[in-house]
């Protein structure tokens, strides 16, 4: 194992092709509470806060259908990042 090209991290010109990338998407989450990030050329843009939450409360677990809603619309969000970037 050649331990050599782990000494330094890459710079972003040397991690991206820039011709090929104008925006890159970022997920954050802390389990319940889930961000989407668009990093373009133009700005950073992130989604609300309360937009894609998924609550894990005792009442809300009683109604799985709830918790089920909420888990289909982020993985809709992820489903539609990975698309966007398929090649």
């Amino acid at each position: 194992m050649n331990l050599d090209m782990h000494r330094r991290k890459r710079k972003a010109d040397e991690a991206f092709d820039p011709p090929d990338y104008d925006y890159v998407y970022g997920i954050v989450s802390t389990g319940t509470d889930w961000y989407f990030i668009l990093h373009s050329t133009e700005g950073i843009y992130s989604t609300s806060r309360t937009e894609y939450r998924i609550s894990l409360t005792e009442d809300a677990l009683e109604d799985p259908n709830e918790s089920r809603k909420n888990v289909k619309r982020i993985l809709e969000v992820i489903v539609g990042l990975l698309k966007d970037r398929r090649i």
